[in-house]
């Protein structure tokens, strides 16, 4: 199992986890090139990525989550509560 801190602050937050058949991002609170970029620093390419998990709805743990999950065709996973408050920062997302 790999687990990488991409970004962890105030500014934003981004987790890579992967083991052997899954790789997810737990939060996107960066723009989508920042988040790409720290990927690619680590030999990870996005369009491998199987989903992303949102803690919480706060800007820097959704900031990227929305153009993610649109440019590379990721799920987006979060609590009912979590999708209601955050829908509006990550923009129209399709149903999976």
């Amino acid at each position: 199992m790999i687990f990488c801190s991409l970004y962890s602050g105030s500014s934003g937050n981004s987790i890579f986890v992967s083991s052997e058949k899954t790789k997810i991002l737990i939060d996107a609170g960066l723009p989508g090139k920042s988040i790409v970029s720290a990927l690619e620093n680590i030999g990870e390419n996005p369009f491998e990525l199987n989903g992303i998990f949102i803690t919480h709805e706060h800007m820097d743990h959704v900031k990227g989550a929305g153009i993610m999950s649109r440019k590379y065709n990721i799920p987006i996973y979060a609590n009912e509560k979590t999708w209601n408050a955050m829908q509006r920062w990550v923009g129209k997302i399709s149903p999976r």
